[in-house]
């Protein structure tokens, strides 16, 4: 996409922002298909093996979704390059975005290979605290690429070549599967892994889509306006700018994703068909979460874009076009749920007592994607006007407060506990909370925009 071409999306928002959208939401199911295959994998090889995976992957998601996200704040600011045609300062804000990718995978490395303290706090039982712990030291090592790899995604969301990174997601969807296969039975020399060997192919799948981004970076003459040709050390002005709008970020991606993955830590004490079925629905709901996440990824970077050209109320336009394409998705895909529920559920298991406490949880599911259609866009909109601070005490508040707080209340501490339903219900309380908080806060912003541009 040309600098001209940032001029023709402020002519036709709607089609712009689903251009946009499209490959990013491809890439993504892509990501999420992985998962997927690790959950169907898992619960067919037993209730102990997709309790471990469960509890495993929901510490490695809440760390690598926080890393991340500090990461995705260079996503506005390069898209605001973009649109404002200075293409030599977006390679110079992705080099210093390597220097701060490889030094959260540094403090990431130190949990994932050191996760006793967390299993002790939550109280998850040995056995599945051990297998689990095999999982983390294999995927860890995939840590340093999977974060890397990051900045590449967010440069090209920017500069809005999103068909690149899918085209390398879909890649690593394709080596997944069989080596997964191989890690987790074993073969051609290498032992059965169990659940450890989930990680362990994760790791070696990273390194080889890193591997292959770099070969493009350097070869594909489109970059080339993008490059810069000389060692570039790190810059002090630069990496504060960008941890400046980054860090709330990741702050945000952390409380978000853990106000429902550390539900499997918590209700882990419950048994497997407790934290097996949470882990059901929420790889469900993290798959329809990618549709919110595509849109809320192209709204930010077109409203970045058109911010960065000196277009303030085209950006507005992209930003009400992102909500209502969300809304509608949002709407289809909870029919979906609704219509499809115990058919969705049997892909991953055949277990009736685990399939029957993830049908208990459905609504929950139903109600959580809607609302987090809304306050996704809300919050990804924000980040386009270098606002991520208040958004990350909005979701302090509503999440962790109110959702793992009401979680902890309704789920463990009544006398008769609802378990995994206490929380699903705490949360849908407190995604809500966050949505009028966000929703909010955006118009507040794009009103004092409007003002500021009109002076």
């Amino acid at each position: 996409m040309q600098h001209h071409e940032v001029e023709q999306a402020a002519a036709h928002p709607r089609r712009a922002l689903i251009r946009q959208a499209i490959p990013i939401l491809v890439g993504q199911l892509a990501v999420m298909a992985n998962g997927l295959v690790d959950s169907m994998m898992a619960g067919h090889a037993g209730s102990d093996v997709l309790a471990a995976m469960a509890v495993g992957s929901s510490v490695y998601i809440s760390l690598y979704v926080g890393l991340m996200g500090v990461i995705i704040g260079l996503t506005p600011i390069c898209s605001g390059h973009y649109g404002a045609g200075q293409y030599a300062e977006v390679g110079k804000d992705a080099a210093q975005g390597v220097w701060i990718a490889l030094l959260l995978s540094a403090l990431g490395l130190l949990v994932l290979f050191n996760p006793d303290f967390l299993f002790s706090i939550t109280a998850t039982p040995p056995s599945i605290a051990t297998a689990a712990k095999g999982y983390l030291t294999g995927i860890g090592v995939g840590l340093p690429a999977a974060l890397v790899f990051r900045v590449f995604y967010a440069m090209n969301q920017s500069i809005s070549r999103p068909g690149v990174v899918m085209a390398l997601q879909v890649l690593m969807l394709a080596l997944k599967v069989p080596l997964n296969v191989w890690f987790m039975q074993g073969g051609w020399g290498l032992p059965a892994l169990g659940a450890a060997g989930f990680g362990w192919a994760t790791a070696l799948t990273m390194w080889v889509v890193l591997g292959v981004s770099v070969v493009m970076w350097k070869t594909d003459t489109r970059y080339a306006p993008f490059r810069i040709h000389r060692w570039v050390g790190p810059d002090a002005k630069r990496l504060l700018n960008i941890l400046k709008l980054g860090l709330p970020i990741g702050g945000s991606y952390l409380i978000e994703v853990t106000s429902f993955t550390f539900i499997a830590l918590l209700v882990s004490r419950f048994g497997v068909n407790q934290v097996g079925s949470h882990q059901i629905v929420s790889n469900m709901a993290a798959v329809a979460y990618m549709m919110c996440l595509a849109m809320g990824n192209a709204t930010t970077v077109m409203a970045a874009q058109q911010l960065g050209a000196g277009a303030p109320r085209v950006a507005v336009a992209m930003v009400k076009r992102g909500l209502e394409l969300a809304m509608g998705i949002a709407t289809l895909v909870c029919v979906l749920f609704y219509v499809f529920d115990r058919p969705l559920i049997e892909l991953y298991t055949q277990d009736e007592t685990t399939i029957a406490v993830a049908l208990s949880l459905m609504p929950w599911v139903i109600a959580y994607h809607f609302i987090d259609a809304i306050q996704t866009v809300c919050s990804f909109s924000l980040r386009a006007y270098k606002v991520s601070g208040r958004p990350m005490l909005i979701y302090f508040m509503a999440l962790w407060v109110v959702g793992i707080g009401g979680g902890m209340w309704l789920g463990v501490w009544q006398a008769s506990p609802l378990q995994a339903k206490g929380f699903w219900m705490a949360g849908v309380a407190g995604l809500l909370l966050a949505a009028l908080g966000l929703g909010s806060l955006l118009v507040y912003t794009i009103r004092r925009s409007i003002r500021q541009a009109a002076h």
